[in-house]
This record gives structure tokens, C-alpha cells and sequence, in this order.
């Protein structure tokens, strides 16, 4: 009957007391421990938003170039990526690094340029990969 008491008070006191709205923690295992911290979200977070980036490249640079820029300057930690676009009103896997078949088929696409490989100024690719929850997906700026 404590228990019950313990809890309905606690959600009493989270629901009425504005710094404790976004996140609560309790535990009830010895005694009662609380704490309570807000939670804030990055509009562009790249890890919990469908939020497209923007990437400049020239046109004329290789599909290898966006490969390590996603790698290193866009905060993931990718090691086994597959890049996907839509070209010509078909999805096209330009690259899969996880299946060594597939990577040795399309291995010579990371040297093709983004024109060789039909891409346009605007043209989303969607990159996934095991270490990463979410495809994420990333707009072409070519110059």
C-alpha cells in the first residue's frame, strides 16, 4: 500500500512541478532514489533526426570523397556503410561494404565521379550501416 502511495506521489510531483517534465528517474529497489535532468534535442542531430544534411562536393569529384567525408566530418563512427540513391526513378546501391561480394562489385563506383554515376545538384543519398540505428540521409551540393 506504501508502494502505491510512493508512486502515485511521484507522479503527482512530476506531472505538477515544471522541472521535473522531461525526464524522471525512480528507484525503488532500497529506500526511494530520484533524480531528474532535461533532455534537449539538436534540430539537425544527425543520430535522432530525419533531418537531411547538406554535403558540397564538385561535380567532378569521386564517389570515394563523400565516402570519407561521411566518415570522418559528419560525427559517425561508420564502418561498414551501403550508399543508396535514386537515379533515374530506380533505387541504385552505389556502394556496400558489408558483404564482401558486393564490395568487390562495386568497388570501382568510389572511383567514378558523381556525374559518371548520373548524380544531380540536389540528389539525396541515403547511407546505412550497422553502427548506426537510422539510414541517414544527405543531399548533394555539386559545384
Amino acid at each position: 500500500n506504501k508502494a502505491v502511495v510512493s508512486t502515485q506521489s511521484t507522479g503527482i510531483a512530476t506531472a505538477s512541478y515544471h522541472h521535473l517534465d522531461n525526464y524522471l528517474m525512480f528507484n525503488n529497489v532500497e529506500g526511494v532514489y530520484t533524480f531528474a535532468f532535461t533532455s534537449e534535442r539538436k534540430d539537425n542531430c544527425l543520430a535522432c533526426s530525419r533531418a537531411s544534411q547538406q554535403l558540397t562536393f564538385a561535380g567532378s569529384d569521386p564517389l570515394q570523397a563523400f565516402l570519407d567525408t561521411i566518415g570522418t566530418e559528419t560525427g559517425f563512427n561508420l564502418r561498414k556503410p551501403t550508399l543508396t540513391a535514386m537515379v533515374g526513378g530506380e533505387n541504385k546501391t552505389l556502394y556496400m561494404s558489408n558483404l564482401p561480394q558486393m564490395e568487390e562489385a562495386l568497388r570501382p563506383n568510389l572511383a567514378l565521379s558523381f556525374h559518371e554515376l548520373n548524380m544531380q545538384d540536389g540528389q539525396e543519398i541515403v547511407v546505412t550501416d550497422p553502427g548506426v540505428k537510422m539510414p541517414v540521409h544527405f543531399i548533394l551540393t555539386l559545384t
